[in-house]
């Protein structure tokens, strides 16, 4: 149906099925049949389409819930601002990575329309553009009203939990760097001619009429690890969550990660997990350039390899979900 198409409904047809009849017996039989059954055919027939065609495309406003994972569910709120309410059926269309029953009979204009939507697959999911189908009072026509507008979300690659050996692992692959940071106290030594004054122990010092050095902890300084994934045309899902897998477990043991995707290039600090899985809730299938990486992700038909350093496995076997 088009966006402006008014059709009778089925209780129309048979109401002018009705008006044809009588118009058939009016030919026979005289026009008394017409006065009779005709005529208020069709004035109800006309009063129907002029009722549903004085409707216009009533404005929507939409909330939607926050982003979220594959099986997270939330609620759509869809609220029509119109000056004089009336009952329809309303339906939202939704993305193919969404699911819910968004249809409902409800007064358009009246209390906000409510139902719930769940998170099915990755991807920037859409909400919208909500159809109004408006009938006149004898249920005679129909008239569908697209509105305009739609709302998008954004549904993350599932995220699978490593094993802390697994982690360990990791981290200790790349966390390797130093720096003199001032840690927990080490102990103290002689000065030595280059060290920063700022650690003389004054006090120590004194006692000792000569320069003495107070000694920190050395504090990791792990440097951001460079990841590429990559995938056939038909494992984008499959590299989406093993990189989120991946790069989460760097990322909750203090490593930043630079992640390099068919789609771009992005990097991430600790604390910006978000950023990592906004970025891989839309990253197509295709290559990367071919550059040097800590961490490559390949996603391909017989399965999603993992090279970590010198560690070459399948995600199946990092996330424990071989077989």
């Amino acid at each position: 149906m088009s966006r402006w198409a008014t059709r009778p409904t089925r209780r129309g047809v048979a109401v002018a099925a009705v008006a044809v009849v009588g118009g058939l017996l009016a030919a026979r039989f005289g026009p008394r049949s017409l006065n009779a059954v005709v005529v208020p055919c069709l004035v109800a027939l006309v009063a129907a389409v002029v009722q549903v065609r004085l409707r216009s495309r009533p404005p929507a406003e939409r909330a939607l819930p926050p982003d979220g994972f594959p099986g997270d569910t939330g609620t759509v709120r869809l609220r029509f601002d119109v000056d004089d309410p009336y009952p329809a059926v309303v339906e939202d269309r939704l993305s193919a990575g969404l699911a819910g029953d968004a249809r409902a009979e409800t007064l358009v204009g009246g209390e906000p329309t409510t139902y719930e939507v769940e998170y099915v697959g990755r991807g920037e999911q859409t909400v919208g553009p909500a159809v109004v189908r408006v009938r006149d009072v004898l249920g005679l026509v129909e008239r569908q009203l697209v509105t305009r507008g739609r709302r998008s979300l954004l549904v993350y690659p599932p995220v699978r939990r490593l094993s802390h050996g697994v982690v360990t692992s990791l981290r200790s692959a790349f966390v390797t760097a130093e720096y003199p940071g001032r840690g927990e106290f080490d102990g103290l030594r002689e000065y030595v001619r280059g060290d920063d004054l700022r650690d003389i122990h004054w006090k120590t010092s004194a006692k000792y009429d000569d320069l003495v050095i107070q000694e920190h902890a050395r504090e990791a300084d792990p440097s951001a690890v460079t990841m590429h994934a990559r995938a056939n045309g038909g494992d984008a899902d499959a590299m989406a969550t093993a990189a989120a897998s991946v790069a989460s477990a760097l990322l909750g043991a203090g490593v930043p990660v630079v992640l390099v995707t068919p789609g771009g290039r992005i990097e991430a600090g600790p604390d910006e997990r978000v950023r990592i899985l906004e970025h891989l809730a839309r990253a197509p299938a295709g290559s990367t350039a071919d550059e040097e990486a800590d961490v490559v992700v390949d996603a391909r038909a017989d399965g999603t390899h993992v090279r970590a350093g010198s560690m070459e496995t399948t995600f199946e076997q990092l996330s424990g979900e071989a077989a």
